[in-house]
Formats: structure tokens, sequence, C-alpha cells
């Protein structure tokens, strides 16, 4: 007889808990398999720094996802068994810099040296934000009409948004 095995888990030889459940952990503390009293399972796969790599279920439905990370953990690329995907790129700073996926909507997003940080969408959508030195919003707009100035106190906490529309 083949034993069902993930990651090194004996699924067979789990009992269920006192919530009717069997679950698995990996060496990090990662919850790696659920079942529930159904038999409706999820399995998990981690990578070495915690992100999650893979996942499975099946209740109903199976279904199935990839991710794959940048060495600095963020996640670059996603699919699934629904034909969904997902790509994300990132600058040097982790900042996301572009997104698009397989519905045909994207965002790009442009860091300036200056604070400014640009945004816009397949939607129409876009805005300018503008940050202080100490990481503030200082001042926004956007294509639905919004303009707003910002001011903090001493300690970086909000005191006022200022609409610009209406003054």
């Amino acid at each position: 007889m083949t034993k069902n095995i993930w990651q090194g888990v004996d699924l067979d030889a789990l009992e269920y808990n006192s919530e009717n459940e069997k679950i698995a952990y990996d060496q990090n503390g990662n919850k790696i398999y659920f079942e529930n009293s159904e038999g409706h399972w999820e399995k998990w796969i981690f990578d070495r720094n915690g992100n999650e790599v893979y996942f499975e279920y099946l209740n109903t439905k199976s279904y199935w996802a990839k991710n794959e990370y940048d060495i600095r953990g963020n996640k670059i690329y996603h699919d699934d068994s629904r034909g969904y995907w997902e790509k994300h790129d990132y600058d040097t700073l982790n900042n996301l810099m572009f997104y698009e996926d397989s519905n045909g909507y994207w965002e790009k997003r442009t860091f300036e040296k200056n604070n400014n940080v640009t945004y816009e969408d397949s939607d129409g959508y876009w805005s300018k934000s503008v940050y202080d030195q100490q990481g503030n919003l200082f001042y926004h707009e956007d294509s639905k009409g919004v303009k707003e100035e910002y001011r903090y106190d001493d300690d970086n906490v909000l005191i006022k948004t200022i609409n610009l529309n209406n003054e």
C-alpha cells in the first residue's frame, strides 16, 4: 500500500484534533496540511524564507496556485489552475513598479528622487502624490478630481487635510 506522504509527513497517520481537523506544520511552524472531517483538504509548500510557493485544495473542486519570489521576498509571479496569472516588478527599494494580470488589468508606478510618486492603471485612473522628507504624504491629486494637501505636527501625526478643490 502506498503511503500518503506530504513533505515528509504521513498524512494517513495524522489524527483528528478536538475540532475534528487534521493539521500538520513544517519545521518553521508553517501550516502545510489541513483536513476537515468531510475529507476536504488544503496543502501548502513554503520556501526557506517562509514565502508560500504552492497551495492546493480539494473540496467539491480542486485548485492549485504557484508563486515565485525575487531574492528580496517580493512576489513576482503567480499562476493557478484556473488560468489566472499575475506579474509583479519591483525596483531595488522594493517598490512595486508594475503589475499586470491575465484579465488585462495593469498598474504602473513611478518613484522619483524628489519624493513624487505617480500611478496609472488600465482603467484610466491616475494619481500624483508628493511626500515630505519624513515620508508623510504632503500633496495628492488624481483623475477623479481630488486635490489635497496634508499637514502634520512635530510628531508626524496628521492634523489637517486641506481640500484644494474648495479653496
